[in-house]
């Protein structure tokens, strides 16, 4: 499972970069916005990155934050949204602005987004409105455990979290417990066992 992509853009499309990284061009799948932030950009750059596995064909999508892709996860896991629909949502809202729709329960706000009609809309918000906070979610946070901050991928996954809304001391504690029962997970599953785990927790 590829986690992140670090490297130089090659080149721009509406929807999806080529980034060199190597030599070796990969081609990812980008919201609008992160298309549009990285055209032009001759530095090097980072993408946090998750991998979808199918019969026919491999696809990459990049964000620039862990909040983001988890974001996106989250409504891969909604019935009925596929990664081009959570794809088009992410690039048509924010999470701060998504996080706001589903809190208001405004399903308008969705249906704008090119592919969701108002019954998709009317699940993405009835499956993720308890998992956002009622207020804007900002960009991934730094967080500190105990005395000592947290690094790497487990920091990571931890920002991605307290970017949907849940406190750091529930972040911390989910991610810790994932990690006491297994060997450190990429990024992407990590956040998945430990929005399992605050699931159970909260039930």
């Amino acid at each position: 499972m590829i986690a992140f992509l670090k490297g130089r853009v090659a080149a721009v499309e509406p929807e999806a970069v080529i980034m060199d990284v190597g030599g070796i061009g990969y081609r990812v799948n980008v919201t609008a916005g992160c298309a549009a932030n990285l055209r032009g950009n001759t530095e090097e750059v980072q993408l946090h990155t998750h991998m979808l596995l199918r019969d026919d064909d491999i696809q990459l999508f990049g964000f620039a934050t862990p909040g983001e892709v988890a974001v996106f996860l989250l409504l891969l896991g909604v019935n009925g949204v596929g990664p081009k629909a959570a794809l088009a949502v992410l690039s048509a809202l924010t999470p701060g602005g998504l996080g706001q729709a589903l809190a208001l329960e405004d399903s308008s706000a969705l249906t704008r987004v090119p592919g969701v009609g108002k019954k998709t809309a009317q699940r993405i918000i009835l499956e993720l409105k308890d998992k956002f906070a009622p207020g804007d979610i900002g960009p991934a946070l730094s967080v500190q455990q105990g005395d000592a901050a947290v690094t790497g991928v487990p920091n990571d996954a931890i920002s991605a979290l307290v970017a949907l809304g849940y406190s750091g001391a529930e972040a911390g504690e989910a991610v810790r417990g994932v990690i006491k029962t297994r060997e450190t997970p990429d990024l992407q599953q990590l956040i998945k066992l430990a929005l399992q785990r605050l699931d159970q927790s909260q039930k």
